[in-house]
Parts: C-alpha cells; sequence; structure tokens
C-alpha cells in the first residue's frame, strides 16, 4: 500500500567520538524514519520539526564515525486529553532506524520493521556467504515472504525455518513453499523472534532487522552452537566487526552483507558493551546544536525482505 513519506532533513552537530564502525572511516548519513498519527506533533531533542503525516523521514548531513543520541517526543491527541510518548536512540553514521511511535493497545503484536523484498540477487549471495553445507540448518528471524528460506531448501537441500509475526507475510511465505515444493524441507511458524531458543537447531541465522534489533537479538545468539553462523543484509551487530563482508550490486541498489562466527560474537560481545557505554555517556553529556533544512528525497534504506 502507498504512503505518504515526509523528508526532514536535519544538519546536526553532536558531541562524537572519531571511532570507525564496521570498517568505516568516513563520513556517513543517518537515516531514521518514524511512523505515528498524522496529527502527532514530532520533537527531536526538544526541537519541533513541524511536520505532519503518518510517515516521517530524517536524514542527516554525512557525518563523522562515532556514537549519537536523539532525544524523541511525539505529542499525540486524542479523546481523553493528550498523550505523550517518548524515545531515546542511539545510533551511528551508516544507520538505518525506524522508531514505531503509534499508540498500541495492551497486548497488541506489531512487527517491528515495515517489509520490503530483498532483491534474489542479494538472497544468493548471502547464502553464498554463509558457505552452505549438507548438514546446515538455516533459521530466518524475521522471515517476510520467506524467499531465503525457498532458496536455500531449493538450491542446498537444507531444512529451513522461518519465523514472522506479520499476517500477510507469514501467508505469502507458505504460499511461497508450497509453490516451489519445498514443504518437506521449510517450515514457517507464527512466532516472535526474541522468545525463540536459539542454543538448539539453527547452525545458520539469516537477519534483515535494524541495528537496535540486532543488538537485542545478541544475548541469544551467543548461545548458537560452535561452529555456527550468523549473516545480516545491511545492518551491523553492535560494534561487533564481522569476519566478512561483501557488497552486492542489485536492481535496488548495492546491499551490504555481512556475516559474524559464533565464536566472534562470543569474544567481542563483552569488550563491545563496555565501548558501547563509555562512548554513550561522553555523547549524553554534549552541548549538540540542532538545525534544519529541506534536502532531497531519497530511497528507503536497509528495509526488511
Amino acid at each position: 500500500m502507498p504512503r505518504a513519506v515526509l523528508v526532514l532533513v536535519c544538519l546536526i552537530g553532536l558531541g562524537l567520538l572519531p571511532r570507525p564502525v564496521l570498517g568505516q572511516s568516513r563520513r556517513a548519513t543517518i537515516y531514521l524514519e518514524f511512523l505515528l498519527p498524522e496529527d502527532a506533533q514530532l520533537f527531536i531533542d526538544g526541537r519541533d520539526t513541524k511536520t505532519t503525516g503518518s510517515m516521517r523521514n530524517f536524514e542527516s548531513l554525512p557525518l563523522f564515525p562515532g556514537k549519537y543520541t536523539y532525544s524523541i517526543m511525539v505529542i499525540v491527541p486524542g479523546s481523553q486529553g493528550l498523550q505523550t510518548i517518548t524515545r531515546r536512540i542511539e545510533v551511528q553514521p551508516g544507520d538505518f532506524e525506524s522508531i514505531d511511535l503509534r499508540p498500541r493497545r495492551p497486548g497488541e503484536r506489531v512487527p517491528d520493521v515495515l517489509y520490503e523484498p530483498t532483491p534474489q540477487k542479494a538472497v544468493e549471495a548471502l547464502l553464498d556467504l554463509a558457505r552452505i553445507k549438507a548438514d546446515d540448518v538455516l533459521w530466518d528471524l524475521g522471515c517476510g515472504d520467506g524467499r531465503i528460506l525457498v532458496t536455500a531448501a531449493r538450491k542446498f537441500g537444507i531444512q529451513a525455518r522461518g519465523f514472522e509475526i506479520d499476517p500477510q507475510c507469514l501467508q505469502e511465505a507458505r504460499a511461497n513453499v508450497q509453490k516451489n515444493g519445498v514443504d518437506k524441507l521449510v517450515a514457517i511458524e507464527d512466532r516472535d523472534i526474541f522468545m525463540l531458543d536459539l542454543s538448539r537447531g539453527p547452525t545458520v541465522v539469516t537477519l534483515y532487522l535494524l541495528p537496535s534489533l540486532n543488538a537485542r537479538l545478541l544475548p541469544q545468539l551467543l548461545k548458537l552452537p560452535a561452529g555456527a553462523r550468523v549473516l545480516s543484509v545491511g545492518h551491523r551487530m553492535a560494534d561487533i566487526p564481522p569476519d566478512q563482508q561483501v557488497t552486492v550490486d542489485t536492481e535496488d541498489g548495492e546491499y551490504m552483507l555481512y556475516l559474524w562466527r559464533v565464536e566472534t560474537l562470543r569474544k567481542l560481545s563483552g569488550l563491545a558493551a563496555t565501548t558501547k557505554s563509555a562512548l554513550a555517556a561522553t555523547a549524553d553529556s554534549a552541548n549538540r546544536p540542532w538545525t534544519s533544512s529541506i534536502h532531497r528525497c531519497g530511497r528507503r534504506f536497509f528495509r526488511r525482505r
């Protein structure tokens, strides 16, 4: 379904420490997507953005590597008066984050990111990067229409499981599995990925989420069996450098693919957490002037399958 997109582009002078991330040494842009009620007021670091619409995009100008913290506030009018929703996010240049600020009913399940298909060329490259073996078992966390699972089953004949909570994606993924005749190899499950036990079952895990969601999954990923590999499309895993990374040129633009071995995640996860705390403390105390201007409307970056 088409969505109206308003672009707010901000030049922000923030406190930062020059620390390369995933080999990044040059300046890069931060992309933020906000999902919120049409008539809500959106504030970034205390400044009213004076924008409207159910989806609003922020794009910084190129920034040096480092940690950037934004304070987000939304004021939503309603029959019971004004409702205030606040969020604090930490990002790095090159990140894309989607921030859902829509009020929710108790117990309501909402996907963490919006669905957008991955080009098949990137899917093929991702599986090649994983170096799939005959005895591998692949789990796709947030499987979308199931294309990674179907491709893995057809190309390598391995067992695969996909996890999703979006009803439309679940329907499309199951239909895709049936259409390609891999129902004996691929299972699609309606389950929350943050409730999965990864200590038994998968030897390959694929992700196309967001940096914040990858970081949230890290404690589960650390429980993977020895020799397991984790692959992410487009997004870093906390501050842990990947064992391998490749760039794939597709019909939808370039996609960065990252691979971590579980041994690397275990070895470096503690160091990444310590570094994150130190850098965040510095950034939080910084004086950060904020100005805005209208800029180009670019494509939506690093979206999920």
